[in-house]
C-alpha cells in the first residue's frame, strides 16, 4: 500500500512517482479533495481512495499566503487516526493488544520498554 499526503493532490513530485507504480497497488491519499475522482494523483489508480482532509477556510484567507499551516495540522490528525485504526486492525488479526504490537515494532522507545515482555 502507498500513502500520500498532499493538500492539492497534484504535487509534481508525487505525480512523477505514479507512473512507476502498478495501478493495482492500493493507494491512499490524505488530501483536501472529498472524492477520489477529484484527485489528480489517483487518475491512473484502480485501487485508490482519498481520506478527505479539507480545511474550512483557505490558508490564503487566513494567513495572507498559501503556505501549508492548518492543512498540515489536519493531515497530521487524520494520520494519527489512521495509525490508531491500523493498530486496532492488527490487534484483531494477531490477537495481541496494541501495547504488545507497539513494543515489538518500537522496542527501543520508552513506550516499547514499558510493555516489553508483556505478551510480545
Amino acid at each position: 500500500m502507498m500513502l500520500f499526503i498532499t493538500f492539492s493532490g497534484k504535487t509534481t513530485e508525487l505525480l512523477a512517482v505514479m507512473p512507476h507504480l502498478p495501478p493495482s497497488i492500493p493507494t491512499v491519499v490524505i488530501t483536501a479533495h472529498t472524492t477520489t475522482s477529484a484527485c489528480q494523483l489517483l487518475a491512473t489508480s484502480i485501487n485508490g481512495f482519498v481520506l478527505p482532509a479539507p480545511i474550512p477556510e483557505s490558508e490564503m484567507s487566513s494567513f495572507g499566503l498559501s503556505a501549508p499551516t492548518s492543512s498540515t495540522t489536519v493531515a497530521l490528525a487524520l494520520g494519527d487516526a489512521l495509525a490508531l485504526a491500523s493498530i486496532r486492525h492488527l490487534e484483531k488479526l494477531t490477537g495481541r493488544d496494541p501495547a504488545a504490537v507497539f513494543a515489538k515494532n518500537h522496542p527501543g522507545g520508552a513506550i516499547g520498554a514499558t510493555h516489553r515482555g508483556k505478551g510480545c
